[in-house]
């Protein structure tokens, strides 16, 4: 017996049909849940999100609990589902805090199926077309959502169906089909008086079929409209067509397609977005904001630029392409992309100009054709997208100039850019955005172990995965890494793991990937900044600021803290306040094994004792403005060459101790054990703070001065 046919309904009721007979599901809260688990399919919904959409925000006390019973009930009604396919796992709920997520094949969704006919017909012929987009037409059996009451809402599929029939009505004007389509476009411009396509469409039409008297006042009954409630004029398009009838264009009686260049079958509308990447967790709160740039794009008020920017390994490829596939229906011209190699270790960056001829011909653009100089391919590549709606995902770009060619121009195409380093200068000239991209937050680390790895089996196998998240820092490169070295595994591998990760000479050697990105980071430093970072694998302490850098590396503050600034951009550190910059853990462990093969042994020695003398300094500063020491309280101190902390009062020399504490405790504990007078003066002094309000120190500096 052949297996039944499973099919999930939005594109009309909300509908689970098998073998085309509706499934009873439940009622409208239960169809509501449903419908979101569609909508977002094989992706976290979190249960807040639930209650606020069910709800109106306006939830009942129990509303919880109440969305807790729906996804109860629906499990069982699904589970009768596979009962009925054959199939356990066709399509079932999953429990992920602080949400479910629904896992199915995504091919049984209505609304996938009408995306996937659109993309095709997109490259296929005109009677092809025609028959695929109807084909789509036909998975609508009422309005999306249509008996949910407006609980649930997905302004996405009202587009789509527009969509998919502009999209047929222009296959069968291209066919010569004018006749059969005025009655029907007659009735969607009335539908929807403001959507200039379909104005533009049924012109066309009416001036094919003889009629171009009534052409001119569909263009004029449009214009009134536009004029009288919106205050705007029809766009550019609609106007060009209104030009043409007036003056009787007898080309528009062609039924052809009309394209700034002829389309070769297949490249006409490049669809180049690589796959998502399995396991995505966590970043809601991201593509919240990368939807904000989508309006500027839509409604055409200027050049869209997005730029995702982060540390290497921290997700920026992975969000970018999620974001991309999430959103590639409101551009319906296509989608590019290239890899733009600025940080690969095995290859120079991509030449503007390559990625531009790759485009190029991805639009349609014959090679023969390719202009040969720069100026002339950008040229081109700006007037084919001028009138488009194109998405452009530019992935690990170097710097600004390797793209400011590849940007579009048109007011309805964005850019989106992936880079380890901040574009500052880029989002400046283009006055686009920027998001800055840190560690995902604790319960969406255990998530992506979890998909690596599969559920964890018992209670202490969960804390072994949230210490190993731990270690990891929370970035998502060093969680696939752990995740897949745990699947099909031992069940002691969890313990092991955290017993490597957890000793730091090795934890780098277990997250080999991650080391071998953080050095294609450092390689591509500037010298002096290549320089600092190694050095800074001196520091000990958790807290970095000029002062120190510049005594490490023997240079004035000035310049130290613009050292630290550069670092910063290419996210090695990150500055939490004014002159206070931290490193992720796996950085730090970076910069020791930098010093270690970077520094020579003289220059590690010279390092660390100006390092201690600045400390000895600012410490004996301290020391006498607290005991009120009158007169120059510098003193006959030596302070060649190191930077002397700004200690102009007690009460900045309080301010300094408690800024500095930490660091200073670090110092001294690194250097337990040596024969070194500065170090034994240092923490000589630091035992002297302890016994006041830094007793909590006195531990790990009185053994030191015994």
């Amino acid at each position: 017996m052949a297996p039944a046919d499973l099919r999930l309904c939005l594109l009309g009721p909300v509908q689970v049909l098998v073998d085309d007979r509706a499934v009873p599901i439940g009622g409208p809260g239960m169809r509501g849940v449903l419908a979101m688990f569609l909508l977002s399919p094989n992706q976290l919904v979190p249960l807040d999100r639930m209650v606020d959409v069910l709800w109106s925000h306006e939830p009942p006390s129990s509303a919880r609990t109440m969305v807790q019973g729906y996804v109860s009930r629906l499990r069982q009604r699904l589970a009768a589902v596979n009962d009925a396919v054959g199939d356990a796992d066709a399509v079932r709920i999953m429990t992920h805090p602080p949400g479910y997520r629904l896992v199915v094949d995504e091919s049984k969704i209505d609304v996938t199926v009408a995306r996937s006919l659109l993309a095709a017909a997109r490259t296929a012929t005109a009677v092809r077309r025609a028959r695929l987009l109807r084909s789509a037409q036909q998975l609508w059996r009422g309005p999306a959502l249509a008996d949910l009451g407006g609980r649930v809402t997905a302004p996405e599929l009202t587009e789509l169906r527009l969509t998919v029939l502009e999209e047929r009505i222009d296959a069968d004007l291209e066919l010569g089909r004018h006749h059969e389509v005025i009655g029907e476009l007659t009735h969607l411009a009335a539908e929807h008086p403001f959507r200039e396509r379909l104005v533009g469409q049924l012109m066309l039409a009416l001036y094919r079929a003889g009629r171009r008297a009534t052409a001119l006042a569909a263009y004029q009954r449009f214009a009134h409209r536009a004029a009288d409630q919106l205050g705007m004029d029809p766009g550019p398009q609609l106007r060009g067509l209104h030009v043409r009838v007036l003056r009787d264009d007898t080309t528009l009686l062609e039924p052809r397609r009309e394209n700034v260049i002829a389309p070769r079958v297949g490249v006409l509308v490049p669809a180049q977005l690589p796959s998502v990447q399995s396991g995505f967790a966590g970043r809601e709160e991201e593509l919240t904001e990368l939807d904000a740039l989508l309006p500027s794009a839509e409604h055409g008020d200027g050049l869209s630029v997005g730029v995702l920017a982060g540390p290497a390994g921290i997700g920026k490829t992975a969000l970018g392409v999620r974001w991309a596939h999430r959103s590639a229906t409101l551009f319906p011209h296509g989608q590019l992309f290239a890899s733009l190699r600025g940080f690969d270790p095995r290859h120079a960056p991509l030449d503007p100009a390559d990625v531009l001829t790759q485009f190029l011909l991805a639009l349609g653009v014959d090679t023969a054709d390719v202009p040969a100089t720069l100026d002339e391919r950008v040229a081109l590549y700006r007037s084919i997208l001028a009138d488009r709606r194109v998405l452009v995902l530019l992935d690990d770009a170097r710097d600004s100039e390797q793209l400011r060619s590849l940007l579009p121009t048109g007011s309805a195409s964005l850019a989106l850019v992936t880079s380890r380093v901040r574009l500052d200068g880029l989002v400046a000239e283009t006055g686009g955005r920027m998001l800055v991209l840190t560690t995902l937050d604790p319960p969406a680390a255990e998530r992506l172990i979890e998909h690596m790895a599969g559920l964890p089996t018992q209670q202490r196998e969960r804390e072994l995965r949230r210490r190993l998240a731990q270690l990891c820092g929370h970035l998502p490169l060093a969680l696939r890494i752990i995740g897949a070295r745990l699947a099909g595994g031992p069940q002691w591998l969890a313990r092991d793991l955290v017993a490597e990760l957890a000793d730091e000479r090795r934890r780098l050697s277990a997250l080999d990937v991650v080391r071998a990105a953080l050095d294609v980071t450092f390689r591509n430093l500037r010298q002096d900044a290549a320089s600092t970072l190694a050095r800074l694998g001196l520091f000990p302490g958790p807290r970095i600021g000029p002062y120190p850098v510049a005594a490490l590396c023997g240079i004035d503050l000035d310049e130290a803290r613009d050292r630290l600034h550069a670092l910063a951009r290419s996210f090695v550190v990150t500055e939490t306040h004014r002159d206070v910059f931290v490193m992720h853990d796996l950085v730090r462990l970076h910069t020791n094994e930098l010093a270690a093969t970077e520094l020579s042994d003289v220059d590690r020695m010279a390092s660390r004792r100006q390092l201690v003398r600045y400390y000895l300094v600012g410490a004996e500063l301290a020391h006498r403005w607290l005991a009120n020491s009158a007169g120059d309280v510098v003193g006959e101190l030596d302070v060649a060459g190191v930077p002397v902390p700004e200690l102009a009062t007690a009460r900045a020399a309080s301010d300094w101790l408690d800024q500095e504490w930490a660091n200073l405790v670090a110092v001294v504990e690194l250097g337990a054990g040596e024969d070194d007078e500065a170090l034994v003066a240092l923490a000589r002094l630091a035992s002297d703070f302890t016994a006041g309000t830094r007793a909590m120190g006195a531990a790990n500096v009185r053994r030191l001065v015994v």
